[in-house]
């Protein structure tokens, strides 16, 4: 049962990441997971947007030209709870 965390940002998407591998998947040549998904901590990131958010309106304001994605350094993809 690999761990997972979520982080909840105030636009209302979330990421969850990976918090450690089980057993099996430590000893995995491609770390795959068999068995349960577990979510260990959801964190509330007050007064943050996520990273997808804050580039769309930074590049808005003329602070960058990234565009607006939902994808994050890590490679796990945002996932949406309302669209906006």
């Amino acid at each position: 049962m690999c761990d997972y965390e979520e982080f909840l940002f105030d636009c209302e998407h979330s990421v969850v990441r990976l918090k450690s591998y089980c057993h099996f998947a430590r000893n995995d040549p491609n770390h795959e997971c068999l068995g349960v998904k577990v979510l260990r901590n959801s964190w509330r990131q007050h007064g943050q947007l996520c990273d997808g958010c804050a580039s769309a309106i930074a590049s808005s304001r003329g602070y960058g030209q990234q565009q607006h994605h939902h994808q994050n350094p890590y490679g796990y993809a945002t996932q949406h709870r309302r669209c906006h």
